[in-house]
């Protein structure tokens, strides 16, 4: 790396730093109460750049805001990220820039940060989990509010503490999407799942057992899908509240054309799930926590589409002034149910990189 990009690396943690450190002061103060996988299905319709936190972002009109490109962190999960470690550095070089946020993935029974995620940390990026908390009977929500997973919950919250860096968790990822085995209904009928009431309850358990075993410096991301369709759940009915959350998370993709599916710009698939997410609290960062594009010019799990433009397709959304509480972009950079790499076409890679580059 050099020595511009170290200096901007250095200065992009620090900027994230106090953001963290402001938040571990809101938790503080807080009253305490009391996904290994990436799942998708095909039938789908498919906080923080630290040093600005927005009081009242606005979500409902087109007011004079900054393209979405200009106020962000980027960040990604590269493929085969847990393994060598090397993939992030990987597309970095490819990228020529570097990205503030290294995402990774845990199952339910891994302690992280891991090695690997931690010789990230050392490499100036921020850590950004994901935290798989089980997919059966076993995992339901009334397990940990019981007490039934504190031994392993114990040896979390101690590795995250002993690890004295802030740490974004986000517990139960996409959990208001109807093909999650967590997912909370009204029934409480999913395997791992349970009412709302429960999945409040069980992330509110969470958070207070890693604040009172000395884990203040985990920072917690309530991270839903964008869909919003009739089968998904409110996110209004389980938001554990402020006190709870650090950053609002979300996860969306462009599957392109085919079957159910069709082409979606970044906006139309971002903006209702969006502003409902901002209205449970208005002062919190929102981070896109996964996304990315299907490659029109291959068929890669969906038909070749010649009308549309992946790199054009980012060029919007960086353009977008219809965010402003979006902090962080993180790219899902693997090519699996599609081929989501940023770098499956050069001029694609070349609108990404330069809005790197200038983060």
């Amino acid at each position: 790396m050099s020595l511009t990009m170290r200096r901007r690396a250095s200065a992009v943690a620090a900027a994230l730093s106090l953001l963290f450190v402001a938040g571990a002061g809101e938790a503080a103060a807080a009253t305490h109460h009391g996904r290994a996988k990436h799942h998708r299905h095909h039938h789908l319709a498919i906080k923080r750049n630290e040093n600005i936190r927005h009081a009242k972002p606005s979500t409902k009109s087109k007011v004079a805001s900054a393209a979405l490109g200009s106020h962000v962190a980027f960040g990604a999960f590269a493929q085969g990220f847990s393994g060598s470690g090397l993939q992030i550095t990987q597309l970095e070089k490819q990228l020529g820039g570097h990205l503030a946020i290294a995402s990774s993935f845990q199952g339910f029974g891994d302690v992280f940060p891991d090695t690997t995620e931690r010789a990230q940390a050392a490499s100036g990026h921020v850590l950004l989990v994901s935290w798989g908390m089980g997919e059966d009977a076993a995992s339901r929500f009334t397990t940990f509010t019981d007490g039934s997973h504190d031994a392993y919950l114990a040896q979390v919250a101690a590795a995250v503490a002993a690890f004295g860096k802030p740490i974004y968790i986000r517990p139960w990822a996409e959990m208001n999407a109807d093909w999650s085995t967590f997912q909370p209904t009204a029934d409480g009928s999913q395997p791992a799942g349970g009412t709302p009431e429960e999945f409040i309850a069980a992330w509110r358990y969470v958070v207070t057992f890693f604040r009172d075993h000395g884990a203040t410096n985990a920072r917690w991301v309530f991270n839903p899908t964008t869909d919003t369709y009739a089968q998904t759940t409110d996110v209004a009915t389980i938001f554990p509240g402020t006190a709870y959350v650090d950053v609002l998370g979300l996860d969306g993709y462009n599957w392109g054309n085919g079957g159910l599916l069709h082409w979606q710009s970044f906006s139309s698939i971002y903006g209702t799930q969006y502003q409902r997410l901002v209205a449970l609290d208005p002062a919190a960062p929102v981070w896109v926590c996964e996304f990315a594009s299907k490659e029109p010019a291959e068929s890669d799990g969906a038909p070749q589409d010649p009308d549309h433009s992946k790199a054009d397709w980012y060029r919007e959304l960086l353009a977008s002034t219809d965010f402003p509480a979006i902090k962080a972009l993180v790219f899902f950079d693997v090519d699996k149910e599609r081929d989501w790499r940023v770098g499956s076409d050069a001029q694609s890679l070349a609108v990404v990189s330069a809005a790197v580059r200038a983060a």
